[in-house]
């Protein structure tokens, strides 16, 4: 069995029976999920898993990685993902199956998943790539079209074995590192609605005067806010954050 045909095992155990579907346009789609993902450099794709198609890439695809955009596809992915980090890769799909057939219907559209793993770039190198999926259509006869963004993240250093996430959106729980788990495990929201906001100021890099302005709020304010946010997450400065918010699927 080839790589790809693995996967379209692995795909043909995605869940069929649910009570509606997302029905947006692509503009419409990418404007209501792109503020989902935004952290760093990106580029995003439209995938089906019937078809093991990458339906539309971004051309931001090759400032990214290097490749053209008809070049990115599934058996591409796959050849260059790192050796030690494929075996991660199977595994979070299956898990990923696992979960959502595990969810009720009217939860199948407020969940994300996302992991990291390292991708070989045409000249040879290795950066590391957080993926993220959104499912956006369920095809009757089984199988998803999804929306996933994957994002550089090699200035960050990242080490260690790829982390698997699943964050709820919409107020639905959130669960992570579930792959070193039996069972999927519900995590506590660690930070208030407003510092969960203003995380996600801080992850895309907009300075406290920025962010007092963007909600309107005292500089002296946001400065709290920062603060409770290093201390709550175990970080000592806002690099470790950055990499910690990521991995944890908190942003």
């Amino acid at each position: 069995m080839n790589k790809v045909e693995r996967l379209r095992e692995i795909w043909g155990h995605i869940p069929t029976v649910i009570t509606e579907q997302i029905d947006l346009s692509q503009k419409e789609m990418i404007n209501q999920y792109m503020d989902v993902f935004h952290f760093g450099e990106c580029f995003y794709v439209v995938f089906n898993t019937r078809t093991t198609e990458m339906e539309y890439v971004h051309s931001n695809v090759e400032k990214v990685l290097g490749y053209p955009p008809e070049d990115f596809e599934l058996s591409l992915v796959l050849e260059n993902i790192h050796p030690d980090d494929l075996p991660y890769y199977y595994h979070h799909e299956q898990s990923a199956i696992r979960f959502f057939s595990a969810l009720s219907a009217e939860l199948f559209f407020k969940y994300k998943f996302a992991y990291d793993y390292r991708l070989k770039t045409p000249d040879g190198s290795y950066k590391r790539l957080q993926q993220q999926i959104v499912p956006i259509y369920y095809f009757p006869e089984g199988g998803v079209r999804t929306l996933g963004i994957f994002t550089d993240l090699t200035h960050l250093n990242i080490t260690g074995i790829p982390k698997l996430s699943f964050i709820g959106m919409q107020g639905a729980p959130s669960y992570y590192n579930v792959h070193l788990e039996e069972e999927f495990i519900k995590q506590n929201a660690i930070f208030t609605k407003r510092e969960q906001q203003i995380l996600t100021f801080m992850i895309q890099g907009k300075r406290t005067e920025d962010i007092a302005k963007e909600i309107h709020r005292s500089i002296f304010t946001i400065q709290n806010h920062r603060k409770n946010i290093l201390q709550k997450s175990g970080c000592k400065n806002l690099q470790e954050l950055l990499v910690k918010a990521i991995r944890e699927g908190w942003v």
